[in-house]
């Protein structure tokens, strides 16, 4: 009787340290394990390839890229040598963006000799026109004729489409002097608050011809709140500005 009881007893035990250790290589394999996920660089769950596809992950991208469109590139005299460059792009892919796109914006004279040139990054969202900005080139007392946008390799990526809850609510508008000024006050509809948001502006006469261009980025723009971004020109604009144009958007 107390060997049938001590045996009962011992298995008790045994059952009970057996899952004690199976809670703990549990909780260990939680934490230091990480689950299966869309950005664990690993082909698991049902995705078709790595982070993409099947029941849980983004499409994989199957889309063959078309490449950027640049509809314009032209140079704005800022001040005696001193320039602005710009170009207008169109990203016409429904499903391909870029977070990172370097470029560079070059000036040439008359006798088609380099000036100056300028490198930068920016990006690109599907399915949006963007404006591509490099302020203050100098050149000297040489004169520009003519600016190239050379745009490197990068890489294309999925990306959301982008409906940014930002509209452009009010504008003032003072033109009218040496020093022309704009202010463009942004609402966020979203309940939430947004960061970092990149606003250009294109000014152009009644031929839709760009005469300015500027950009300005919003560091935090409040839920369901609104802020300013502003824009101010050294000189009177060299026609009269009839059409504004904003481009906002957030960097994914």
């Amino acid at each position: 009787m107390n060997l049938e009881w001590r045996t009962r007893r011992k298995g008790v035990f045994v059952s009970f340290f057996v899952a004690i250790v199976l809670i703990i290589a549990g909780i260990i394999i939680y934490v230091l394990i990480p689950a299966p996920s869309c950005t664990d660089g690993r082909l698991n769950q049902d995705e078709e390839q790595t982070d993409c596809g099947g029941s849980y992950c983004v499409p994989c991208m199957s889309e063959k890229a078309d490449d950027l469109l640049v509809l314009w590139t032209r140079f704005f005299e800022v001040r005696p040598g001193v320039y602005d460059t710009a170009s207008l792009v169109e990203n016409i892919n429904l499903t391909l963006g870029a977070r990172a796109i370097p470029y560079v914006f070059e000036l040439y004279d008359a006798e088609g000799a380099r000036i100056v040139s300028r490198r930068g990054t920016t990006y690109s969202l599907p399915n949006k026109q963007f404006l591509i900005f490099s302020a203050g080139l100098e050149t000297g007392i040489r004169m520009p004729q003519r600016v190239v946008l050379r745009i490197e390799p990068f890489a294309w990526e999925l990306v959301p489409e982008q409906a940014l809850p930002v509209i452009v609510s009010r504008t003032e508008r003072d033109f009218d002097r040496d020093r022309p000024r704009l202010i463009a006050a942004l609402t966020n509809n979203a309940l939430y608050a947004l960061e970092n948001i990149d606003v250009a502006v294109i000014i152009s006469d009644a031929s839709r011809n760009a005469i300015a261009v500027a950009e300005a980025r919003v560091s935090r723009l409040p839920d369901s709140g609104t802020a300013e971004a502003a824009f101010t020109w050294p000189r009177s604009f060299s026609g009269a500005p009839v059409n504004v144009e904003f481009f906002v958007r957030q960097k994914p």
